[in-house]
């Protein structure tokens, strides 16, 4: 798979597999690219638990797929700048005709000039080695090795909210089928309480108003079943998009039931802070991107450093020489230079102090970046801490509200079929029961994406290269 080929292995978050259950999906026949990445290398999958579908994603997100290829260019960059210190050897070869008036006394030749034809061929091998540049090449590395850890780390972070993406578009489809079965339930208990509605009225105990209204309840329950299946058709699509599949696949997606929930929060927010400053991707980017920045001051003070090179070459020269049409002189003689070069640049017009000061100049944007970068994620992990804070005392009074929502309904509805109840208060027992069960699968569907959303906001989404 091309996820295995690149090095793509995603290990699954810490604090996402400990609630985390299997998926099982089978479906249609894909498309190639979905073949490949849904192949196992010897035959095909039909089943697919969480990480394997990660995996899927990973291969099909062209965003990861772009990160991975900016992180294979950054090391090559790497090499490149290393390859500097290697001597440059090159083969070369050179050779034709000449034929050139020569000036002579006249004591000489009468005309004052005789006429040479020359044929030459002299292949050579030259070598060209840079032994000092005082710290050129130095800031040229570091340069390209901060850029080499700030493209990881930015690959290791699109594979984050990768994560992130396809493990709230689960929970969210999980969220509409638990609001969906709670819409069936209340559908249920609406066609319920207009058979008990239509017994009283036979017996003499109910009104044609009444009826009128029960049946106007199962019609509002039929209603909610409506709008429940089209939120769960439109989470499913969400999910097959986050995946990278399309709409129109078809995947049996099995759900967890009783996820437990993450453990309670025992540490303070100043903890997660810091530990979000010390490994969020985008915080350990802008930091490589400060030393980035400072390679190139490095690279433009040794611009005003000499530079000292060795050179040389080894020829042969073959030719031959003739002059007013005698016969030709040949020669086959070896020859050879070498050549030690100093260079100390005077003058430039202020290019030098020019590049210089650019060069300051993108230390001191690199660290204010720094700082806006790390100003970001303080805030963005105070949020996700208040978030999973409250989502999780959420959870605990959803399901005190629905024990005590369901305790009321059955007695509402027992009164009521026993002649001591009114219609009123049970439909109204009805309606808070469905909308104690949708809160509780909403909230759920939110206490896990708020875990995963800490766990996001922290850079603590494990993702091995």
């Amino acid at each position: 798979m091309w996820h295995r080929r690149a090095k793509w292995v995603a290990g699954t978050p810490a604090m996402i597999t400990m609630f985390f259950v299997p998926w099982i999906a089978w479906g249609q026949e894909a498309e190639l690219p979905q073949q490949r990445c849904m192949s196992g290398p010897e035959q095909p999958r039909k089943s697919y638990n969480l990480s394997q579908l990660l995996d899927i994603a990973q291969c099909l997100n062209p965003e990861t797929r772009a990160a991975w290829e900016r992180s294979r260019q950054a090391s090559l960059a790497v090499d490149a700048v290393k390859s500097s210190y290697s001597p440059n050897v090159s083969l070369q070869a050179i050779g034709g005709f000449q034929r050139t008036p020569l000036p002579i006394p006249t004591t000489l030749l009468s005309r004052g000039y005789f006429t040479a034809n020359t044929r030459e061929f002299i292949p050579s091998l030259s070598a060209k080695w840079l032994l000092f540049d005082f710290g050129r090449r130095s800031g040229l590395e570091a340069s390209a090795r901060a850029n080499q850890a700030a493209a990881a780390v930015a690959y290791s972070g699109a594979q984050q909210k990768l994560i992130f993406s396809v493990t709230r578009a689960y929970f969210d489809l999980r969220a509409s089928r638990g609001r969906l079965h709670a819409a069936d339930e209340a559908f249920t208990a609406a066609q319920t309480i207009q058979d008990a509605t239509s017994a009283q009225r036979h017996n003499g105990r109910a009104t044609v108003v009444a009826v009128a209204q029960a049946e106007r309840q199962t019609a509002l329950a039929r209603l909610g079943q409506v709008k429940a299946n089209g939120d769960v058709r439109t989470a499913y699509a969400t999910l097959m998009a986050e995946v990278g599949l399309a709409a129109s696949t078809q995947l049996n997606i099995e759900e967890g039931q009783n996820l437990p929930m993450p453990e309670p929060l025992s540490e303070p927010v100043e903890n997660y802070v810091q530990q979000a400053l010390h490994q969020r991707p985008d915080v350990l980017a802008a930091e490589s991107g400060v030393h980035a920045a400072e390679g190139e001051v490095e690279t433009a003070r040794a611009a005003y450093r000499p530079v000292v090179s060795v050179s040389g070459n080894y020829y042969q020269n073959i030719g031959a020489l003739s002059t007013d049409g005698s016969p030709y002189y040949s020669i086959n003689k070896p020859g050879g230079a070498i050549f030690l070069n100093i260079e100390l640049p005077l003058f430039d017009g202020g290019a030098r102090a020019t590049n210089l000061s650019i060069a300051h100049s993108k230390v001191a944007a690199a660290q204010d970046d720094l700082d806006q970068v790390r100003d970001k994620v303080a805030k963005e992990v105070v949020k996700a801490y208040n978030d999973l804070t409250s989502s999780m005392e959420e959870f605990d009074q959803a399901k005190v509200f629905l024990r005590a929502s369901r305790t009321a309904y059955e007695a509402s509805l027992d009164a009521y079929k026993h002649g001591v109840g009114t219609y009123t208060d049970l439909a109204n027992d009805e309606a808070v029961l469905a909308q104690s069960e949708s809160s509780l699968s909403s909230a759920d569907s939110d206490v896990h994406v708020a875990s995963v959303a800490l766990a996001l906001a922290t850079g603590t989404i494990r993702v091995t290269p």
